[in-house]
């Protein structure tokens, strides 16, 4: 039921896409960065997971661009986006979101990141806070020790060519759009070693986020116990958790209704 949910959900998804999409490429330093934009007023970006691409937020898009200019990017090396030699770190893909800013002449905005992109929402709010209006965090944790220890521990043992079946399905949809397909084992093999070296912000580093923040999660998240989500929630001042009945770390999917909601209420209101 899920894959069909998924299914139907891309593709309305894609049919009102080619009515309403803006998109562009532009040169981030050592990369062709793609980013789509939809709707109009307050900028808020929105911050992809990792080895997806912008299209993930198929569910939020719609919804959000009848209240903002949504701003979503392809991360460097995901998508449609180009990568480097440079290894990937949320402080190097937070930066190119700040060059991004720049190009679009974007003094302040508000962001919303998904798993990886959470994180570098964060280090958006620690390092460029000036820029940072209001924080929604969805399935992010914001260490490695918050880890289960066999999710950790697989982080080191996924083979680019003996994928489990979620990758599979991530692998297709990369191939489709990536500016390089042949880079999916690279893309893999990046986006492992910076799982296990990073998140690594501390609870005192959270405490110094300025920015209004709603912590979003699925009461199964499978990734990490909720108790470091509760933490995390506590450590930042001003900052509220919503925990979703019988979502996972995929909440923003399975249940887009009640977190769409979420979002834009905290957005417009308060």
């Amino acid at each position: 039921m899920m894959v069909i949910k998924m299914l139907i959900g891309k593709t309305k998804f894609n049919a009102w896409k080619k009515k309403n999409i803006v998109e562009h490429y532009v040169d981030i330093g050592d990369i062709k960065m793609y980013y789509a934009m939809f709707g109009s007023g307050e900028p808020v970006f929105l911050l992809h997971g990792g080895m997806v691409d912008y299209t993930s937020w198929f569910f939020q898009i719609k919804e959000l661009a009848k209240y903002f200019r949504i701003i979503a990017p392809d991360t460097r090396a995901h998508g449609r986006t180009t990568d480097s030699d440079k290894p990937l770190s949320y402080e190097l893909f937070a930066s190119d979101i700040v060059q991004l800013m720049k190009k679009l002449d974007i003094k302040k905005a508000s962001f919303v990141g998904w798993s990886d992109g959470g994180c570098t929402s964060l280090v958006l709010c620690l390092k460029y806070p000036e820029l940072v209006n209001k924080l929604v965090l969805c399935g992010t944790p914001y260490n490695i020790s918050n880890y289960f220890p066999e999710i950790f521990e697989s982080f080191s043992n996924v083979d680019p060519n003996d994928l489990p079946k979620g990758y599979k399905f991530i692998k297709k949809a990369y191939e489709k759009v990536a500016s390089d397909p042949d880079n999916w084992p690279k893309l893999i093999e990046k986006g492992m070693d910076m799982a296990m070296r990073e998140p690594n912000f501390t609870l005192d580093q959270l405490r110094n986020i300025k920015s209004p923040t709603l912590i979003i999660d699925g009461e199964k998240e499978h990734l990490y116990p909720l108790e470091v989500i509760q933490e995390m929630t506590e450590a930042i001042p001003n900052a509220r958790l919503e925990v979703i009945p019988g979502g996972t770390h995929l909440v923003l999917i399975e249940k887009p209704k009640p977190i769409n909601q979420l979002i834009v209420n905290f957005l417009k209101n308060d």
